[in-house]
């Protein structure tokens, strides 16, 4: 076979040598381009698709091939590579990972644990995604059980962009503290070709994202409770080290002699400091410290009240440590540690609103909703019918508690159904039934759209509804009440509103101190305070009472009292 190699030919009037139009070249031909259409070409020259095997990698990667298909509509087969970002056509011949739907990004990602609360939630998938039908969820984890349901997208509230999915707006701000479950179901996304996707589910908490520097303000007492190194009183708030990621406070201490703090940091970790006298910090000694130190184990929170401390790990397990004198540790005895012992059970709630304690009695709820109580039964505030003390848990009739709140002598309760409850001392109205009686088992407080339920040392309650308003209800010392009328005046037998309808509904945000104070906390993150002022404890730079609320600087989430002072976290 001759062969020609051709450098320069044209037809035509074109450049020497000429070719007549129509002219035939046969044989092998070597030529690096040609002009025109190349429609009467024949051999490799007419090939725009690549056959068979013709790319050949030994090692490495395809960085950059573009296969196209020939004009009869033969399809490009992409064999065993790696390294192919990019597919052009509907992808519906493709097999293997090229053809599977799965989940590139996460937001937030699978199983985090430092989520901001005001995150956003929102999918990147491999492929082009379309939507079914159904509804998305996401749900409150609860000993590692998905339970209540916050808040649900259907597709209308869902947008999707090629392969991005993005969920509406929350409906409120997720809780710090919390651990969330996000559910996509089953055909709630459909393939390209319009089979279902299977549906994923996947957790991760929230930890308060930037948000995290922990703040106190008050007395510093026996044992340095405000975390200065024994640095002396403080009316305006003061930040505890230079560590950020602080999670959550100790529940409210509303009991003499509870000179000490506590705070979880984003990582589960528990520290703790200030008085120590019967082991009540839990580091196996009774040494007070004026600077937190840690606490072993992984926890969801804890409360410290009248020299005892207890606690919920994240394996919903119950702990306490410390004063032992009436049976608070739910043992069955009066044994006293300095380190935590465990309480029998694995189902204890590991959410802070179910859980509290005060004056030597505690009161939990568990996963399945039903309440216990034991310790002290001063005036029947553990509920039980009797004055009856208890060394260990008792149930409460019901199981739909939602959660509880205690103080020296009266306790209450909301339901899930948004009805409140109370018992206890009612000498000054704050069971709210519009008497002075005292009730030795829960009496229902009129309505039934409730939130959550609030406690004080003294006689006091305060209450959200599920609104944003704030309610009160009996002794009135210092002005707790926040109606704007002076101190010790009229106490209130039935709810009283706090002015204002934009309060947090969220059980972190609200507080009770020892002392006749209160700080709540609005949907707008400022932080509000009224009550008794003494030592600075309204953190205004003053020790006036002041019976209307007024505001402390800055933005805030998560409170918690101590005896005569308050932490916070904030940004």
């Amino acid at each position: 076979m001759s062969t020609i190699k051709v450098t320069n030919l044209s037809g035509r009037g074109g450049a020497s040598p000429n070719l007549p139009d129509g002219a035939v070249i046969t044989g092998v031909v070597t030529a690096t381009s040609f002009s025109g259409s190349g429609a009467n070409l024949t051999g490799v020259a007419n090939t725009d698709f690549v056959v068979g095997t013709a790319i050949t990698m030994a090692t490495g990667n395809i960085g950059n091939v573009n296969l196209t298909k020939s004009a009869g509509g033969v399809g490009a087969t992409v064999g065993s590579y790696t390294g192919v970002t990019t597919y052009y056509g509907d992808g519906s011949s493709l097999s293997g990972v090229g053809e599977t739907t799965t989940i590139w990004d996460f937001n937030p990602d699978v199983n985090d644990t430092d989520v901001g609360d005001d995150t956003g939630i929102g999918f990147t998938f491999s492929t082009k995604i379309i939507g079914g039908s159904g509804s998305a969820t996401l749900k409150v984890v609860n000993a590692g059980v998905a339970g209540t349901t916050e808040q649900t997208w259907g597709i209308s509230s869902t947008t999707f962009a090629t392969s991005v999915l993005t969920f509406g707006a929350l409906v409120s701000p997720l809780t710090s503290g919390e651990t969330y479950q996000f559910d996509i179901p089953d055909g709630f996304l459909t393939k390209p070709d319009g089979t279902a996707y299977a549906g994923t589910a996947y957790t991760f908490s929230i930890a308060g994202g930037s948000k995290g520097r922990l703040f106190s303000w008050g007395y510093d007492g026996i044992g340095g409770q405000l975390g200065q190194n024994r640095g002396g009183d403080r009316s305006s708030p003061i930040q505890v080290g230079s560590l950020s990621n602080w999670n959550s406070t100790g529940r409210n201490q509303n009991s003499s002699g509870s000179y000490l703090s506590s705070a979880i940091k984003s990582n589960t970790q528990l520290w703790t400091w200030g008085d120590n006298e019967y082991g009540n910090l839990g580091v196996n000694d009774t040494l007070s410290r004026s600077s937190p130190v840690q606490v072993s184990g992984a926890w969801s929170f804890a409360s410290q009240n009248d020299h005892t401390s207890y606690g919920v790990k994240t394996d919903g397990t119950m702990w306490v440590w410390g004063r032992n004198n009436a049976g608070q540790y739910g043992l069955n005895n009066l044994t006293q540690y300095s380190s935590p012992v465990q309480i029998p059970g694995t189902t204890w709630s590991t959410i802070r609103k179910q859980n509290h304690h005060s004056g030597a009695a505690i009161m939990s709820i568990k996963t399945d909703g039903t309440l216990w109580v034991w310790g002290h039964n001063e005036t029947g505030k553990l509920g039980l019918n009797n004055n009856v003390q208890y060394s260990s848990p008792v149930q409460i009739p019901g199981t739909t508690w939602d959660n509880v709140v205690t103080s020296l002598n009266q306790t209450a309760a909301v339901k899930t159904d948004g009805t409140l409850w109370a018992w206890g001392n009612g000498a000054n109205g704050g069971l709210a039934q519009n008497n002075r009686t005292n009730y030795s088992s829960p009496v229902q407080i009129p309505g039934t759209t409730w939130a959550n339920v609030y406690n004080t040392q003294g006689a006091t309650f305060h209450a959200t509804k599920t609104d944003g308003t704030l309610w009160a209800m009996g002794s009135n010392d210092s002005g707790i009440l926040g109606q704007g009328d002076g101190n010790n005046a009229a106490k209130r037998s039935s709810p009283v509103q706090i002015p204002g309808t934009a309060w947090s509904t969220t059980h972190n945000d609200l507080t009770g101190g020892f002392t006749s104070n209160f700080g709540a906390i609005k949907t707008d993150g400022t932080l509000w305070v009224w009550g008794y002022g003494g030592y600075g404890v309204l953190g205004q730079n003053a020790t006036a009472n002041q019976s209307s609320p007024i505001q402390i600087p800055g933005t805030w989430y998560n409170l918690g009292a101590f005896s005569y002072g308050m932490r916070g976290i904030k940004e």
